[in-house]
C-alpha cells in the first residue's frame, strides 16, 4: 500500500515537472518572438524624427550629435544617453528626446544664446548669459553684441564656463549688461570696459563714451544713461563724453577732448 502511494506521488512529481517544463519553453518562445517583433523586426524602424526649438542650429547639427538615423531601431534608442550626446553640442543648454508613436522620435532643444564678446589675443571668444564658451571666431565680430575688455583670461575652452583671473570685473560687467537687458538698452552697448579699480567706460554704437565710475547699482545707472542718451539725442549730440561719475551732475564735452583714463 505504501509502496503504491509512493509511484502514485512519483508520478504527479513527474507531471508537474513536465507542465513546468512546458511552461518555461512557451515563456522563452512568446520572449523570444516578443524580443524579435521589438528589437530586431522592421515594424519598430525610426521614420521621422521631429526637432523643435531651434534658432541658431540646424536640424543637421542636432542629428550629427544624436547619433541617431532613420531606419534604426526605436526601443534599441537610450533616451537619456542621446540627451547627454546632444548637450555635448556648446550651443544647446538643455535637451529632451522622447519616442513618438512607434516609429517617432522627438527632440526638444533649448538653445544658448550668445551674449557678450571677450578679445583674446587677436580672436573672439564668444560667451552665453552663463558665461560659457560659445565659439572662438578670428573674423568679424557680431555688431550687436557688445564687447567686454579688461578681462584677463586663465584658460577657455569650447562648450565650458569661462576662467578668468579677474572674475570679479567679468561679474561686474555682466551685472550692467543684465540692467541694460532689462531697460532694453542692449542695442546701444558696443562696448564696456572694467579696470582693475571697477570704474566703467561704456562706448555706445554712435560714438558716445560714457564714464561711469565705480557702479553700485547698475539698474539704476543704465536708467538714468538711457534718459542721458535719450536727451542727446533730441539735441542731434554725437561723438560726445558723456561724464556719470558724480551723482549731482553729469557733464558733456566733445570726444576729441578726451583725457585717458585710468
Amino acid at each position: 500500500m505504501t509502496q503504491q502511494k509512493y509511484r502514485n506521488g512519483n508520478k504527479h512529481g513527474d507531471s508537474c515537472m513536465i507542465k513546468l517544463t512546458l511552461f518555461l519553453l512557451l515563456i522563452t518562445i512568446v520572449g523570444g518572438a516578443l524580443y524579435y517583433v521589438v528589437f530586431e523586426s522592421r515594424f519598430f524602424l525610426i521614420k521621422e524624427i521631429e526637432i523643435q526649438g531651434l534658432n541658431q542650429l540646424s536640424e543637421q547639427d542636432i542629428i550629427r550629435f544624436s547619433d541617431i538615423d532613420l531606419g534604426d531601431n526605436l526601443y534599441k534608442v537610450r533616451t537619456g544617453q542621446i540627451e547627454t550626446m546632444i548637450e555635448q553640442h556648446p550651443y544647446v543648454r538643455e535637451s529632451q528626446v522622447k519616442r513618438k508613436g512607434i516609429s517617432g522620435i522627438k527632440i526638444v532643444i533649448r538653445e544658448r544664446e550668445e551674449y557678450a564678446i571677450i578679445p583674446y589675443m587677436g580672436s573672439f571668444i564668444y560667451l552665453d548669459h552663463e558665461q560659457v564658451v560659445l565659439r572662438v571666431s578670428d573674423g568679424l565680430i557680431d555688431e550687436n553684441l557688445s564687447i567686454v575688455t579688461g578681462v584677463e583670461f586663465e584658460s577657455f575652452r569650447v562648450g565650458e564656463p569661462v576662467q578668468v583671473k579677474n572674475e570679479s570685473i567679468l561679474e561686474s560687467a555682466y551685472d550692467i549688461l543684465t540692467a541694460a537687458q532689462e531697460a532694453e538698452m542692449m542695442d546701444h552697448i558696443s562696448e564696456i570696459h572694467i579696470t582693475d579699480s571697477h570704474d566703467v567706460r561704456l562706448i555706445t554704437f554712435n560714438g558716445i563714451e560714457v564714464l561711469m565710475g565705480e557702479v553700485d547699482q547698475p539698474a539704476y545707472s543704465v536708467l538714468a544713461l538711457k534718459e542721458a542718451l535719450i536727451t542727446l539725442h533730441t539735441r542731434n549730440m554725437e561723438n560726445v563724453i558723456l561724464d556719470m561719475r558724480y551723482d549731482d551732475h553729469i557733464t558733456v564735452r566733445p570726444r576729441v577732448r578726451q583725457e585717458e583714463v585710468q
